[in-house]
Parts: C-alpha cells; structure tokens; sequence
C-alpha cells in the first residue's frame, strides 16, 4: 500500500469553479475530473457509478451558499451528498469518501491541491471496495476500465 494513489474523481460547476481548458498545465495532477454546468446536475447515480467503475473518492466543488447561478443547484446537491454519506457505510463506504466544497475559483488553480488533500486523506482507508460482495462472486470490476480524463 505503499505506492497506493487513491483515484479521486473531481466533479466541479463551471459558474463557480471555472470554464476550464481539461488540458490546462494548473490542472495537472487531477486525472479525473468532471466539469459540469451546475453542481445540481449530478445525480446521486453518478456518484455510485463513479465509486462502481473504481473511484476512491469523490470531490464535488459547488458554488457557495447565495451564489448559484442556477438558484439552487449548490443546495440540492449538498443534500445529496449528506444522504449518502449517510448510506455509504451500508455499502462498505467509509462516508469520507465522498466530500463536498463550496467555494469559488473561477481560475480553477486551487482544484488540484483540493484533490491531493482529499487523496491524502483517504489513502490510509485503502482502495474502495463498492459492491465487493458481487465483485466475489465473480462480477466484474470496473476498476481496471475507469477512464481518465482526455
């Protein structure tokens, strides 16, 4: 586990983190990002399927509190993520896995220290095992065929 990189996709809104070019020098280092136009957007289904396809952990950077351009969209997705932390564990998902930031970097220049904190603290839990139980019984994982970014 000594050479374990956990792999933390990285779900951030454009309005508040920025309308970045994926292959920017500032965001080297975040293999796995996921730009969408509003955080409100992501469905608890794409983080399970995230941690299904072999994430470690997810990191959704939402516009704060009064600043969403779509009303709402930092506030729903807020409470997705506080559902789920609480349904993980039922899943063998320590709920520190899934993390939410409000915040604004429209240069986007903080995005990949954000990353790196988050895999530093996740390290010590060792890779994720979603579905490890169907992964036994000779499932498949989707770990090897997670995509990184373009």
């Amino acid at each position: 586990m000594k050479d374990y990189n956990p792999r933390i996709v990285c779900f951030s809104c454009k309005f508040g983190w920025g309308y970045l070019d994926p292959h920017k020098e500032s965001l080297k280092g975040v293999d796995h990002w996921v730009p969408v136009a509003c955080s409100g957007k992501i469905d608890a289904t794409h983080i399970l399927e995230a941690f299904a396809k072999g994430a470690d952990g997810i990191l959704i950077l939402v516009c704060p509190e009064g600043d969403c351009h779509l009303q709402d969209g930092n506030f729903k997705t807020e409470a997705k993520v506080f559902l789920l932390q609480r349904i993980l564990p039922a899943w063998g998902l320590d709920s520190r896995r899934l993390r939410v930031i409000a915040a604004m970097n429209p240069d986007g220049e903080k995005i990949p220290a954000l990353v790196r904190d988050m895999a530093s603290q996740i390290a010590p839990l060792g890779p994720a095992r979603l579905f490890a139980d169907s992964l036994a019984a000779g499932g498949e994982s989707g770990r090897d065929s997670f995509p990184a970014r373009a």
